[in-house]
């Protein structure tokens, strides 16, 4: 038997081959499903350290690129010729590059946190008034139904109390300082001495365990940015091995319009949700809103979420500022429209561009599929990974078509059953 009268037989047995160690591979995952997640649990806590320093390079590099670029640019021509300097260039791109974030987190700490420690004592000072005021409510809104009032009342009544005693027995006491966080050591951690020390070792371990990570990961941040260049040539070479060429340059550019679509998103999202916290901190002081500081925080953080962030940041302050004066609740919700009006129209587009390209029903659709998998990570992340998703299979379309002499546009192929129907 000849080679060639060989080959037919060979390709059945290796898709038969597959097509069992699939079958094999689905069986296992189907009755194994809990040692699997297991082992895929522990195998993420390995490599933790790795996607942090990946994600803290990511977005370091491009502070990184610009400090280089002008590096570049003050050293003279001669000096570059040896590329011995620029690989120092390049490493001290990366400490200044470092040096900028870490300020930028202490400026951001140092600004935020004695605020919203303000904001924090002053909320929980202020819950015993908020439950007279919502049970005031409550008997002007029931005082009709005498036996209704009485029930609604006592549940309330008993919940309040409850959550008063809480706030000032457990939790008011040790914010307020350092004497009294000593006296709630004596008093309640000492005798309780068995429980409190098995739980401290806990947090202590996983706070440890926490530092060891992210000091592995900016080490590893700081290796992905002094190869990042030869760890693309590798994974160019690879692609070009393994396809042809034609098939190996569209992958790399889909990986290309990727991280364009990526990092544009994120870079832009953060400075975008960083300026509109700014602002809010400003209106509220402006204002005079209770809380300004915390209430600046929340919306920031969940500006960062497209689309329903701004409603997740708005209704949890809204409440606050309602239970201290219904009137200012109503300013603020008039506030916080007319900001998300100006992010998503003026600075918004301004920073982000259009970056995704999404209609309005990708957006929404990749926010609940992916928020609802992965949570909040997947309600930020979602957005872009969709995008990319969906210029792959944009471009993988276009491709068949021209490939057929068929119209790419989608304009024509409505109202007809197809491009060339009359």
């Amino acid at each position: 038997m000849k080679r060639n009268d060989r080959h037919p037989y060979l390709a059945a047995g290796l898709t038969a081959f597959a097509v069992i160690a699939a079958s094999l591979c689905l069986f296992f995952l189907l009755f194994h499903m809990k040692e699997v997640t297991g082992f895929l649990d522990r195998l993420g806590g390995i490599l933790r350290p790795i996607f942090m320093g990946m994600v803290i390079a990511f977005l370091l590099l491009p502070i990184h690129r610009n400090i280089l670029k002008f590096l570049l640019a003050i050293t003279p021509d001669k000096r570059m010729e040896d590329r011995s300097s620029h690989t120092f260039l390049n490493f001290v791109a990366i400490v200044l590059s470092l040096l900028f974030a870490l300020f930028l987190f202490y400026l951001l700490l140092a600004m935020v946190i004695p605020q919203v420690y303000g904001s924090v004592v002053g909320l929980v000072q202020s819950i015993p008034d908020y439950i007279e005021v919502v049970q005031g409510w409550l008997q002007t809104f029931f005082e009709d139904n005498p036996e209704i009032q009485a029930s609604v009342i006592s549940i309330y009544s008993s919940a309040a109390v409850s959550l008063e005693q809480w706030l000032n027995s457990d939790i008011l006491p040790n914010l307020e300082s350092v004497s009294t966080t000593f006296q709630w050591v004596r008093t309640t951690v000492m005798p309780n001495l068995t429980g409190v020390v098995a739980g401290v070792s806990g947090m202590v371990v996983g706070f440890l365990v926490l530092v060891k990570d992210l000091l592995i990961a900016v080490i590893v941040s700081v290796y992905l940015l002094a190869r990042k260049d030869i760890f693309a040539a590798q994974s160019k070479k690879v692609v070009y091995s393994l396809f042809r060429t034609d098939i190996a340059d569209l992958i790399v550019g889909e990986v290309r319009n990727a991280y364009r679509i990526m990092s544009g998103f994120i870079n832009g999202k953060l400075l975008d949700s960083l300026i509109i916290g700014i602002l809010c901190l400003v209106c509220c002081n402006i204002f005079k809103f209770p809380y300004p500081a915390l209430i600046a925080v929340v919306v920031g953080v969940t500006n960062i979420i497209p689309f329903f962030g701004p409603f997740i940041g708005a209704v949890p302050c809204g409440l606050l500022i309602f239970l201290s004066s219904p009137l200012q609740a109503v300013y603020f919700a008039v506030f916080i429209l007319a900001l998300q009006q100006f992010d998503g129209n003026i600075l918004g587009p301004k920073i982000l561009g259009e970056t995704t390209g999404l209609a309005s029903f990708w957006v929404l659709f990749s926010i609940l599929l992916f928020g609802g998998l992965f949570g909040f990570a997947g309600m930020v992340l979602g957005v872009p990974v969709f995008a990319m998703i969906y210029s792959v299979i944009s471009r993988l379309v276009g491709c068949g078509l021209r490939s057929r002499n068929l119209p790419v546009e989608t304009e024509e192929y409505m109202g007809k059953t197809g491009p060339l129907s009359k």
